[in-house]
């Protein structure tokens, strides 16, 4: 026995089942999907919020390993102590490339960088000079003034050497190790040479006055050339209040000890090898 259905039922079922499909398809665009586009956008948003954190730790480490790196680099150039130490190997080195012999070093340490002021009678003897600079001829003052500009002083046999350099206006806190030498060398050349490698330093060095007299005129094949004797005051400079910086100063490059207990060039015989000796 067929079950039939009338058409009105049919339409009523065939209503039902449209408000049904209406239903779910409502309930699932107005709830479901949202819902699951917006878990897909948070899933994106953590994905890229651990990219970035991941960036963000990379590059903390490489600038924790940068700055480390980066402050004992320069502090190759401005340290935060002194190191008279390398200064005193830099200047040995300086003495065995030019060929020249260092007599004496005097050290003077802690000064407070300045630029000096000039005082009243310095102030009158330069207006003085640039009066008398106006009233002589253009070739009297080239013949008194140096390359650069700055005077000279004259020295015996006619030769010059510089005079004090004035010190640039550096950053407040900044101070200065002064050393005097005292130098020989050969001659002029070997002169220049020392102070082209003093200049060369990777540690930032001032050469602030060059003092030395010309020797005695050659007038005889059988003269020789007499050494030339100098002096030379240098400047270098260090910033001791930076003392986070201290860990991260450079190596002094030392050379290895000789591990002599005596530093003096004499031979002593122990007194056990004497014992011995006087046995046999």
């Amino acid at each position: 026995m067929r079950f039939r259905l009338s058409r009105k039922e049919n339409v009523i079922i065939s209503v039902l089942a449209l408000v049904l499909v209406l239903v779910f398809a409502g309930v699932y665009f107005l709830k479901v999907h949202p819902l699951k586009t917006d878990l897909e956008t948070k899933n994106k948003s953590l994905k890229t919020e651990e990219q970035l954190l991941a960036i963000l730790q990379g590059k903390e480490k490489e600038t924790e390993e940068f700055t480390a790196a980066s402050t004992t680099q320069m502090q190759v150039k401005i340290p935060v102590k002194p190191l008279v130490e390398q200064l005193i190997l830099d200047l040995d080195k300086a003495e065995v490339v030019s060929g020249s012999k260092i007599l004496s070093m005097n050290f003077a340490k802690d000064g407070e960088v300045s630029i000096p002021e000039q005082t009243e009678e310095e102030k009158a003897a330069e207006a003085e000079e640039e009066s008398t600079s106006a009233e002589t001829s253009e070739e009297a003052a080239n013949a008194d003034e140096t390359p650069d500009g700055n005077e000279a002083e004259t020295g015996q046999d006619g030769q010059t050497a510089q005079k004090p350099v004035s010190l640039l206006e550096v950053p407040e806190g900044v101070k200065k190790v002064t050393i005097q030498l005292s130098v020989e060398s050969p001659g002029y050349e070997e002169l220049e040479k020392f102070i082209a490698t003093i200049e060369g330093l990777k540690r930032i060095v001032i050469v602030e006055a060059i003092d030395y007299t010309g020797g005695a005129e050659i007038t005889t094949l059988q003269q020789k050339n007499d050494p030339l004797k100098f002096t030379v005051t240098v400047s270098a400079f260090y910033m001791p209040e930076l003392k986070d910086l201290v860990q991260q100063l450079p190596n002094v490059s030392a050379p290895e000890s000789a591990k002599k207990r005596n530093p003096l060039s004499s031979f002593t015989v122990p007194e056990e090898k004497k014992s011995e000796t006087n046995e046999n």
